[in-house]
């Protein structure tokens, strides 16, 4: 049992040396094609915060091998063999929120501006506590037996940065879901395939977290589940990565998708965008030009027509034509039942449309009558 969280922790490092590599060669690449273009000189600032975003993934799995090495130093009774890496394992854990949200950034098509340094101010602190201020006390101490006991910092200290770490993550991972579920119900179902693998893993990962908390806290007998369920999702990311397979199929496609689609409405009131469109379509009756176009509404509305086609899809689910359409065809309704003079032709032109074919088309979709069956409900 104690070479679950051994296995883990090789896993870990390959996967960890698996991106390192990866990210290596994208670098390469990356640098090739600046100075095919003539790009020759990044700024410092870009190079450092594209090197931690670049990086990123390998820096997680890096941190869990360190924490996993660390669970199987405790239960092998190892842990004062290896003294002066005592508490390392926090300063990782505090980690592993922050680089997870950049790992999801750059799946997503995010940028590195989303997460700042303020982030890894916790595991800077839990680090410097441990080893700094750590190593002065112990240096003041004058009881002999403390000298060989890795555990001379204060246990209270331990675990509030312990419980800081699960927070950081739960929070991590629970802004994360809440990004998905946004995009997922308010952009249309943008990630549609890709939604219950994510949830599912997500929920998984959240679980595995519980038990670790359990646990150190209640029952130290599900220790080795939790370890064993860490391990085992691990063996799964490593053995899709060398089959060459996606661990969530279809989720950076569409997170893309979906970052790019919030990102052409953003900064945009779509509540305000939407009264003033029901204002126009109710009070003037816009629906009614037969030349009325996007760019034309869009600029009626003071936006331009790339925000109000995405309003359109992301918040009634429709485009331009069928909005138009929906509203003629409710008025050509309204004219055939309250204006029974009126030609059928002359309803069509009066309702905006310039197509008779295409009118009565639209019509039987719409109503599953003709236009002449649907006035004969009048009578």
């Amino acid at each position: 049992m104690n070479l679950i969280p051994f296995a883990g922790a090789i896993i870990s490092c390959l996967l960890a040396i698996s991106h390192w590599i990866e990210s290596k060669e994208k670098s390469l690449d990356t640098k090739k094609n600046q100075f095919l273009k003539g790009h020759h000189h990044p700024t410092l600032v870009q190079s450092e915060n594209r090197f931690l975003y670049r990086y990123a993934p390998s820096f997680l799995f890096f941190s869990l091998t360190i924490l996993q090495f660390h669970i199987y130093a405790e239960f092998t009774n190892q842990i004062p063999l290896f003294s002066v890496l005592y508490g390392i394992h926090i300063s990782c854990l505090l980690l592993i929120g922050p680089l997870s949200y950049i790992f999801f950034e750059d799946m997503s098509g995010g940028g590195f501006k989303k997460i700042r340094w303020y982030h890894f101010l916790p595991s800077l602190f839990s680090f410097i506590y441990l080893f700094v201020v750590g190593s002065k006390l112990f240096s003041w101490s004058h009881v002999d037996s403390l000298v060989h006991d890795p555990t001379y910092v204060d246990h209270t200290s331990i675990v509030l940065f312990l419980g800081l770490g699960v927070l950081s993550i739960f929070g991590y991972t629970l802004t994360i879901m809440i990004r998905i579920f946004r995009w997922k119900f308010d952009l249309n179902g943008t990630i549609d395939s890709s939604f219950l693998p994510f949830f599912y893993f997500m929920g998984y990962s959240l679980l595995v977290v519980t038990l670790f908390v359990t646990a150190q806290l209640f029952f130290m007998e599900i220790f080795f589940v939790a370890c064993a369920g860490l391990t085992f999702l691990l063996a799964y990311v490593l053995l899709l990565k060398i089959n060459h397979k996606e661990f969530i199929p279809n989720f950076q496609k569409e997170t893309r998708l979906a970052r790019y689609q919030e990102s052409r409405i953003k900064g945009v009131d779509t509540a305000l965008v939407l009264q003033q469109l029901e204002e126009l379509m109710s009070s003037e009756k816009l629906y009614l030009n037969e030349d009325l176009s996007l760019a034309i509404l869009a600029k009626r509305l003071g936006i331009n027509t790339h925000q109000l086609s995405e309003i359109l899809n992301s918040k009634l689910g429709c485009t331009f034509r069928n909005l138009i359409n929906g509203y003629r065809l409710q008025e050509s309704a309204r004219l055939l039942l309250e204006q029974p003079q009126m030609t059928i032709l002359s309803v069509i032109y009066a309702s905006g449309f310039n197509s008779k074919s295409s009118f009565h088309k639209l019509f039987q979709n719409q109503f599953g009558l003709s236009p002449q069956k649907y006035r004969s409900k009048l009578d």
